[in-house]
């Protein structure tokens, strides 16, 4: 019996997706923040950017950058 996670969508105001697989548990911690905790061992696959392993339980958030026309941080674009 498998009882990892096939895909969860963990940046879904993204234009590529980005999916975590293989991991336990895919936690949305915060919907308009866009922030997931992921148990256990997992991949971050995505169309525009390399698969990335992670060893151990991670929390992933949204890019943010600074604008300094703004002069504020925003969420990065694809």
């Amino acid at each position: 019996m498998n009882n990892t996670i096939t895909g969860v969508n963990v940046a879904p105001s993204s234009t590529s997706g980005h999916y975590i697989q293989k991991a336990k548990q895919v936690v949305n911690l915060d919907e308009q923040k866009e922030m997931f905790f992921v148990e256990g061992k997992s991949e971050l696959v995505t169309k525009n950017h390399t698969t990335l392993i992670q060893k151990q339980s991670c929390l992933i958030t949204t890019q943010r950058v600074f604008n300094p026309f703004s002069k504020m941080f925003e969420r990065a674009v694809d």
